[in-house]
C-alpha cells in the first residue's frame, strides 16, 4: 500500500509538472523522496539507500558527458552554419510533389546527424511547418512526417543520448548496439518512405515561400567547409572513434567554421557554447536561436534521477511484485511483445522516454538472465522498443515537446508511420523466428 501512495504521489507530481510547463526533473525528485521513505519504512537504512542510488548513478556518468557534448554540438552546428546549410539545401530540393517526402527525409537526415528529436524539430522542424503553412500543404500530414524523421536518429545516430543511454543500461558497447540497430531498420524505413512519397502526390504543396531561401543565404555562408562536421560525426564512428571522440571532432570542424567561415566573434562563440546560439538577423531568430550547455541542464537532471531510482529499485527489490508479473506476461506474448509492453507501460506511466528507457531495462533484465540471453539481445529490444514508442504516448514528454514547437495536435500521430512500423517490424521477426520449424 505504501508502494501504491508514492506512486500515486509521484503521478500527481508529474500532471502538475506537465499543466505548469515545469521540468519533469522536478517530479522525479518528489518521486525520488516518496520511494525513498518507502525503503526506509520497509527496514532499509538511509546511508543504505544513498549507496543504492549513487550505484545507479554511476550508470548516468558516460551519457552525461555525451549529453554535455551535444550541448555544445547543438550550439556549434547552428553557429557554423551546418544546420542552415542542410535546411537550405532540403529546401532547394522541395517540388510540389515531393514536399512531404521531403520533409520526412530531412528531418531523417538531421535525426541521423543531431540524434535528438528535440534538437531536429526545434530547427528543421519548425522551418518546414512554415513552409507548409505558408505554401498550402497538409500541416497534419507534414507534422507526421516530421515526427516519424526525427524519431530516425534516435537509435542510429553517433550522437544520440538515447542510444548511449541504452547501451549504458545494459552493460554493451554503443557502436555494436547501434550496428545490430541498423539491422531492423531498412523495411520499416522504405516502407515510410513509400507510404509518404504516395502522400506527397495526394497533398502537394502548392507553393515555397522564398524568404527563408533569403534570409540563409543572408544569414550564413552556405559553403562546403560547413558540411564538414556533420561528415565527421556520420563517418568517424564506422573506422572505429568512439561515439565521444566524433562528437569532439566535430565540435572542433563546426568551431573553426563559425570563427572562419561564418566570421563570429569569438567571446560570441563562446556566449553560444554556454547560452545557446543567437543569430544576427531578426528573420532566423525563432528557426536557428538554441543549444548550448545551458540546453541540457534538465536532460541531465531527468537521467541521473532516473538512474538513482533504478539502482534504489534494485537494492531493494521494491519491483519485484512487478518482475513477477513480467515474467508471466514473458511466457505468453514472447521476450519483444512482453518488452514492448512494458516499455510502452513505463512511458505512459513516467511520460519520459529516458525513465522509461532505464526502467524497462530493470524489469526485463532477469528475464534474459533467465534464459542465458547476451546482453546485446536486451539493448537491441530497448533499441526496438522504447526509444520509439515513447513517441507515441500522447501525454509523454517525447510526444508534448515536438507537438507544441510544431503547433500540432496528437491527431497527427497516426501519420507518424515510422514510429508504429518499426515496433510492428520487430514483433512479427521476433514471432517468426519463434514459430516451430518444420520436417
Amino acid at each position: 500500500m505504501d508502494l501504491l501512495a508514492a506512486f500515486g504521489v509521484f503521478l500527481a507530481c508529474v500532471a502538475g509538472c506537465m499543466a505548469r510547463g515545469l521540468s519533469l526533473a522536478w517530479a522525479l525528485l518528489a518521486g525520488f523522496f516518496c520511494f525513498f521513505a518507502v525503503g526506509v519504512r520497509r527496514g532499509a537504512r538511509p546511508p543504505a539507500l544513498m549507496k543504492m542510488a549513487a550505484s545507479g548513478m554511476a550508470t548516468s556518468l558516460k551519457v552525461l558527458r555525451i549529453l554535455l557534448l551535444l550541448g555544445l554540438l547543438t550550439a556549434l552546428w547552428r553557429a557554423g552554419g551546418t544546420v542552415a546549410y542542410f535546411v537550405w539545401l532540403g529546401v532547394r530540393l522541395i517540388t510540389p510533389g515531393t514536399f512531404v517526402l521531403v520533409a520526412f527525409l530531412l528531418s531523417s537526415v538531421f535525426s541521423l546527424a543531431f540524434g535528438s528529436s528535440f534538437g531536429v524539430v526545434g530547427t528543421a522542424g519548425v522551418i518546414l511547418m512554415t513552409i507548409a503553412r505558408s505554401g498550402g500543404a497538409s500541416p497534419a500530414v507534414t507534422a507526421g512526417a516530421i515526427m516519424s524523421g526525427i524519431y530516425f536518429g534516435e537509435r542510429l545516430s553517433p550522437a544520440s543520448s538515447s542510444a548511449a543511454l541504452v547501451s549504458a543500461v545494459a552493460g554493451v558497447d554503443q557502436h555494436a548496439f547501434q550496428v545490430r540497430m541498423w539491422r531492423t531498420t531498412p523495411v520499416p524505413f522504405l516502407a515510410t518512405l513509400a507510404l509518404y512519397g504516395v502522400l506527397s502526390f495526394r497533398f502537394p504543396i502548392q507553393q515555397v515561400d522564398a524568404g527563408i531561401v533569403s534570409a540563409l543565404e543572408e544569414g550564413f555562408s552556405l559553403t562546403w567547409p560547413v558540411v564538414l562536421p556533420a561528415a565527421a560525426l556520420l563517418i568517424l564512428p564506422w573506422v572505429k572513434l568512439s561515439a565521444m571522440a566524433s562528437i569532439a571532432v566535430s565540435c572542433v570542424l563546426s568551431a573553426g567554421c563559425a570563427l572562419f567561415v561564418q566570421r563570429l566573434p569569438p567571446a560570441e562563440l563562446l556566449r553560444a557554447c554556454v547560452l545557446g546560439y543567437r543569430p544576427a538577423l531578426p528573420e532566423l531568430a525563432e528557426l536557428m536561436r538554441g543549444g548550448g550547455l545551458i540546453s541540457m541542464v534538465g536532460v541531465c537532471l531527468i537521467v541521473v534521477l532516473s538512474c538513482a531510482y533504478s539502482g534504489m529499485f534494485n537494492g531493494t527489490g521494491l519491483l519485484t511484485p512487478v518482475t513477477d508479473r513480467v515474467g508471466r506476461l514473458t511466457d505468453h506474448a514472447g521476450l519483444f511483445g512482453a518488452h514492448a509492453a512494458v516499455s510502452f507501460g513505463c512511458c505512459a506511466l513516467f511520460c519520459n522516454q529516458t525513465v522509461g528507457i532505464v526502467m524497462s531495462g530493470q524489469l526485463m533484465e532477469g528475464e534474459y538472465r533467465k534464459r542465458g540471453l547476451p546482453a546485446m539481445d536486451l539493448a537491441e529490444n530497448i533499441g526496438n522498443s522504447v526509444v520509439n514508442l515513447a513517441g507515441l504516448v500522447p501525454w509523454a514528454i517525447a510526444v508534448t515537446v515536438p507537438l507544441a514547437t510544431m503547433e500540432v495536435s496528437a491527431a497527427i500521430l497516426p501519420l507518424s508511420f515510422y514510429l508504429y512500423l518499426l515496433p510492428l517490424w520487430c514483433w512479427f521477426r521476433a514471432l517468426r523466428r519463434n514459430l516451430p520449424k518444420s520436417n
